[in-house]
């Protein structure tokens, strides 16, 4: 593959590598089972049968924290005739948005990596239940590509022109077109919108492309690689090209349903030969387009229901696996989808959704640390505590205030980085009784870098809020960096509260509460040396994304913090973890100065059993966890993949 033109953060950034915590994720009660099978960020699924038993193949971007693979098989049948699935096996060594790859009764998995310019077979050499894959065959690919610098996103087996082999297809991404004046969203100069709020920048592109094979599947033998054509024409979809083939309309021919970037999937009729009709998006029954909750789709065919028509499995940037049943045949000969529905399993490791941002607090008046969780679909979930002794939860259920149920969505122009966003929310939630009623209330930030105010009206399960109100100073709607998590704080222990995020240019700063939704007295946070406390060396988009928890402490609250992997704290060749770790961090500040003045020493590392913690690239989020009522708050995390990692105090250091 042609070298890249422009290298993005996403593909220099080294794999996850170092501890595993899965041991340490909290986990549902067993009664609230059974629960939707999830993974990572960017999660990609492939359905298939062995012996008469479904199984699903769950794969996450490994560029991300524990990008891995993982193995359900199904254990069970549920009343509406579909799968249950069993806990997520993990398949060692093998990283990567993955396929199955069938023969003669022979399993494989074929992954694609935007992380490499090649494809890796790994061949079964076990069973369904035993799974034990050989090393990797690299999978060289020479193509006439559209673009220099396109990167390889998903690959599948597929007989498309019916001449009873299997070509390989293969879906790109490609990103060097989309920043504008190829400036990303961190560096200097950047400028998203124009003064009307129109993107300056150009589309995302995603192409497909097809590869001979005088071979098998599990053997291949490629020839050079070409676009594949629909009406003549080279797809184009809007990036993250994801391929599904089969014949979906009983024509015998297969039929193409292609993901991108957004919320909608694509259907291509197969016309034979190889050649396929222009697009139309996928529909619902009533003829309506389907449009998904999110972004991101991995469509995949499969047999799921047993109904005689190929259904779609699909995987999301939510991390989660969804069910598209097939519905039939529309008027114009197309087919039908019904709205996606959870595919189930029994494994009770809780996803709050990717890059979850956890804010615990007695939310149902049970003296328990119930959770209200944020992530990047703009969701707050409500999770209960349940009565055991150690912590375990009811399964999420979305937030409502005033009524109507809590969705923060970026829409145009809303995202820093651009229209590709629109569906993304970035919700960071922080409890505290914020207008003094005795009730803990939510302050909560966004990809909006907006503020808002939900006054708790009753506790409960779930426990009832009113509409938001926007926090404003000056006299306008506060607006700060965006995607950071607040925190509230009485510096002097007097009752006095005070709101704490970065201010528009990235700096921490302090507002004093003057009224439920007004700010005053705004101050800069400093270290202990005065300089200003800022997270990053990087600009626009790049200030953000720091997630801020006051942990109370000998001399006063310190300050512990969550960030992304590009963070700098402080900004310079010495800054964690950027220039350390390389991996999203929790990071400890004591706070050396007065109530009236507060300082704060230079970060310091928390670790976990001696070793600092490494969370992956995007972003983590710590929360004080009392859950065992002692005064001695524990550290819970909320890791980007989805779970919600519980640190105990006395396994910590700084």
């Amino acid at each position: 593959m042609a070298e890249k033109t422009v290298q993005r953060w996403e593909d220099v950034i080294p794999w996850w590598r170092g501890p595993s915590y899965r041991g340490l994720a909290l986990l549902h009660q067993p009664a609230a089972g059974p629960f939707q099978a999830a993974g990572g960020v960017i999660s990609s699924v492939d359905g298939g049968v062995s012996d008469g038993r479904r199984f699903l193949v769950f794969s996450s971007w490994d560029a991300c924290y524990e990008g891995v693979i993982r193995l359900f098989a199904e254990v069970g049948c549920q009343a509406d005739g579909l799968p249950l699935l069993s806990g997520g096996r993990l398949l060692d060594g093998v990283m990567g948005h993955a396929a199955i790859v069938a023969e003669n009764g022979s399993l494989g998995i074929l992954t694609a990596s935007r992380l490499r310019p090649f494809l890796h077979l790994f061949r079964n050499a076990g069973s369904l239940d035993d799974p034990r894959f050989e090393e990797p065959e690299e999978i060289r690919l020479e193509a006439d590509w559209l673009h220099e610098g396109e990167l390889v996103h998903k690959a599948v087996f597929a007989d498309i022109d019916g001449d009873g082999r299997q070509e390989l297809v293969v879906g790109t991404d490609f990103w060097n077109d989309y920043w504008p004046d190829g400036i990303e969203w961190f560096e200097e100069g950047y400028r998203p919108y124009d003064e009307d709020g129109r993107w300056r920048g150009g589309p995302l592109r995603g192409h497909l492309y097809v590869f001979d094979n005088a071979g098998t599947p599990l053997a291949p033998v490629l020839g050079r690689g070409r676009p594949l054509l629909a009406a003549g024409t080279p797809i184009e979809v809007y990036g993250m090209a994801a391929p599904t083939f089969a014949d979906f309309r009983g024509s015998g021919r297969l039929d193409l349903v292609c993901g991108d970037f957004l919320d909608r999937l694509h259907f291509f009729a197969g016309l034979g030969g190889g050649d396929f009709a222009a697009p139309r998006p996928l529909r619902r029954p009533d003829g309506a387009d389907l449009v998904l909750d999110h972004c991101i789709h991995f469509p995949a065919a499969a047999g799921w229901t047993g109904s005689g028509s190929p259904d779609l499995l699909v995987g999301a940037e939510d991390g989660r696996a969804w069910l598209l049943r097939h519905a039939g045949l529309l008027a114009d000969g197309d087919p039908a989808f019904h709205d996606p529905v959870p595919v189930t399993a029994t494994e009770s490791r809780i996803h709050a959704g990717i890059l979850p941002v956890p804010a615990a607090a007695d939310w149902t008046g049970r003296d328990r640390a119930d959770l209200i969780v944020g992530n990047s679909t703009g969701e707050l979930l409500f999770f209960a505590a349940g009565d055991g002794a150690a912590p375990a939860y009811a399964r999420g259920v979305p937030l409502e205030a005033g009524g109507r149920r809590i969705s923060i969505r970026a829409g145009r122009p809303g995202s820093l980085q651009g229209p590709a966003e629109v569906k993304f929310g970035y919700t960071c939630p922080c409890a505290a009784d914020w207008d003094g009623d005795g009730l803990p209330d939510l302050l909560v930030s966004s990809v909006l870098g907006e503020h808002l105010f939900f006054r708790c009206a009753a506790l409960g399960d779930p426990p009832r809020f009113e509409p938001g109100r926007l926090l404003a100073w000056q006299g306008e709607p506060l607006r700060t960096a965006w995607r950071v998590r607040p925190a509230v704080v009485d510096w002097e222990g007097q009752g006095s509260l005070s709101y704490v995020s970065l201010d528009d240019e990235g700096t921490l700063a302090s507002w004093r509460r003057k009224s439920d939704t007004e700010l005053e007295d705004k101050r800069p946070l400093r270290f202990d040396n005065g300089e200003p406390v800022r997270f990053t060396e990087d600009f626009g988009g790049g200030r953000g994304r720091i997630k801020l928890c006051f942990w109370k402490g000998a001399g006063g609250n310190d300050l512990i913090i969550g960030t992304h992997s590009r963070a700098s704290v402080p900004p310079g060749p010495a800054g964690a973890p950027r220039h350390t770790t390389g991996q999203a961090a929790v990071l400890f500040l004591r706070n050396v100065g007065t109530p009236e003045e507060p300082r704060f020493a230079l970060p310091r590392p928390v670790c976990h059993r001696g070793e600092p913690i490494r969370l992956g690239m995007h972003a983590c989020s710590p929360e004080a966890f009392d859950w065992r009522g002692d005064g001695r708050p524990d550290l819970l995390v909320g890791a980007e993949d989805g779970t919600l990692l519980w640190f105990r105090r006395e396994e910590l250091s700084w």
